[in-house]
């Protein structure tokens, strides 16, 4: 892991831990042109660490993401990190000035860029947690605010990650034990917004999380985690463990249609390998999709255009 001065989907493939939404116009650096998923930014962002989730400023021209030495479902160690793009390439990332300290992961822009939200272990009203909550910290004039935790309408005694937001404020996440176990599940929520906080969650319907299948080997088979929104709500990209992928992990879309999330696609063979795929990230205008591809016991992020996934294109 990079210095702080610088600052699985093997048995828990990032719970959660993974998507974001970056603003892609004619300033975009780094734009995609390959039919094929491709490393992105290699050896500087997608360096010998794993890599968690990344998200964008408005312009495109700032990345925060997270980044671990060992694997965060076992370590549940990870922290955020900061970098610009200028002259044509991204610069060496430093740690985000809100992160550090306690273990953080998941960031995300929210569409109007005056939050950002992150997944964190660490104190709640001064008292220790051990469980994993969702935070924000606010743009203000001085920079990002102090971390602001979410309260008991997002967060609950179970694990809370991978937050993603809507252009309506709805925020999107999952929640789920710590570990496998019979009875328990990751599944996707989400939020409304009510006011500066949240409505009560809701879980998703069966179109998205799969129902328990009862007993068995698989303690994971029902779970679903890493949702990533599009801006207008409707186009939900996620993780799931479901039977019938085509590796450990893979990517999935699911369409809002008249209130209704439609039974979810597997995002296909140029996404999704025979390795683990997580983390998905969607561009806002829906033309990128980046993601994180596990193989070797090392997470990159890659990046795709939406146009040759045909779950996208039809």
């Amino acid at each position: 892991m990079r210095s702080i001065d610088r600052l699985t989907l093997a048995a828990f493939l990032a719970i959660g831990t993974t998507g974001c939404a970056a603003l892609r116009s004619s300033s975009q650096p780094d734009t995609v042109g390959a039919d094929s998923a491709e490393i992105f930014s290699a050896g500087v962002i997608s360096d010998a660490n794993e890599q968690w989730r990344i998200t964008f400023t408005l312009d495109g021209k700032t990345a925060y993401f997270a980044e671990s030495v060992g694997f965060f479902p076992f370590t549940r160690k990870a922290t955020i990190y900061v970098s610009e793009y200028a002259d044509g390439k991204w610069s060496t990332p430093v740690v985000a000035p809100f992160s550090g300290t306690h273990s953080d992961i998941d960031p995300f822009i929210s569409p109007d860029g005056r939050r950002l939200y992150f997944s964190s272990i660490r104190p709640v009203a001064g008292a220790p947690r051990s469980d994993i909550d969702i935070w924000m910290v606010e743009r203000t004039r001085a920079g990002w605010s102090a971390p602001i935790h979410l309260g008991p309408e997002v967060n609950s005694q179970a694990d809370e990650l991978y937050p993603s937001a809507s252009a309506d404020g709805t925020l999107y996440f999952a929640s789920g034990p710590s570990r496998p176990q019979r009875g328990g599940d990751f599944d996707i929520y989400s939020a409304t917004r009510n006011g500066d906080g949240f409505a009560p969650r809701k879980r998703l319907g069966l179109g998205v999380n799969t129902a328990p299948s009862g007993p068995g080997p698989n303690l994971q088979a029902a779970w679903e985690f890493n949702p990533e929104i599009s801006l207008d709500g409707r186009t939900l990209v996620f993780t799931s463990l479901r039977p019938g992928g085509f590796g450990l992990g893979d990517l999935y879309v699911s369409y809002l249609e008249k209130g209704v999330w439609t039974a979810a696609r597997n995002l296909g063979p140029r996404v999704n390998t025979d390795a683990d795929e997580y983390h998905p990230t969607l561009s806002r205008d829906q033309r990128d999709l980046y993601f994180v591809r596990r193989m070797r016991n090392k997470g990159d992020f890659y990046r795709i255009p939406t146009r040759v996934i045909q779950v996208f294109t039809q």
